[in-house]
């Protein structure tokens, strides 16, 4: 039985599959985080990210290898290509700059709204679709050493909610849903992979 907080089994089932089946969906898995990478990440969360999400990092960081930054007033705009967005809703695997990035955007639009309940600094966001404001985010703030971390998803229009009990099971059911090549479930929104020019595409 999988370990709710064991991202390495699933997450190197999904690898593989991709890099036999969906080659260009592979190639933009970005090498492993490094030390600086983690320690950047964070002090500029200003917490320490839980060990889950750590070893997933320290596996790939993230699915934006062929991602382009354009320089725009006050930062840089991420510019995602279509090979990186390798789960079920569209979503990217976002790099620990791009958890940085987000984190911090998120942060100062709750601020602007008066609203903490928007966005907390206890929410790491870890899958993002890039062009809404929908994705996945691990909360540190309801988890403790003894505990798996709780997913959220957050969308434009909503609330953060819950939405799976850790990141292991969600990448479980992406690995399960590749290598059946059946409907997945609630955790993969019912959706079917497929192969299109390389890609992994989800309908």
């Amino acid at each position: 039985m999988l370990h709710p907080d064991d991202v390495t089994s699933p997450w190197i089932r999904i690898r593989r599959w991709l890099q036999s089946n969906a080659a260009a969906s592979a190639q933009a898995l970005n090498p492993p985080a490094t030390d600086t990478d983690i320690q950047h990440l964070n002090d500029s969360l200003g917490f320490r990210i839980p060990q889950v999400l750590e070893t997933w990092l320290r596996l790939n960081n993230g699915s934006s290898a062929k991602d382009s930054r354009i320089p725009i007033p006050g930062g840089f705009q991420l510019v995602p290509h279509l090979d990186s967005k390798i789960f079920p809703g569209g979503e990217v695997f976002l790099d620990c700059q791009s958890i940085i990035d987000r984190h911090q955007q998120f942060l100062r639009i709750a601020d602007g709204i008066e609203d903490d309940d928007w966005w907390k600094p206890s929410w790491i966001p870890v899958l993002a679709e890039t062009d809404a404001h929908y994705g996945l985010l691990l909360d540190v703030g309801h988890a403790d050493e003894s505990a798996p971390v709780p997913v959220l998803a957050y969308r434009e229009t909503d609330y953060a909610t819950h939405y799976a009990s850790s990141l292991g099971h969600v990448l479980n059911a992406v690995a399960n849903a590749l290598e059946d090549r059946r409907e997945g479930g609630v955790l993969t929104h019912g959706r079917h992979a497929s192969v299109k020019d390389g890609r992994v595409i989800w309908d």
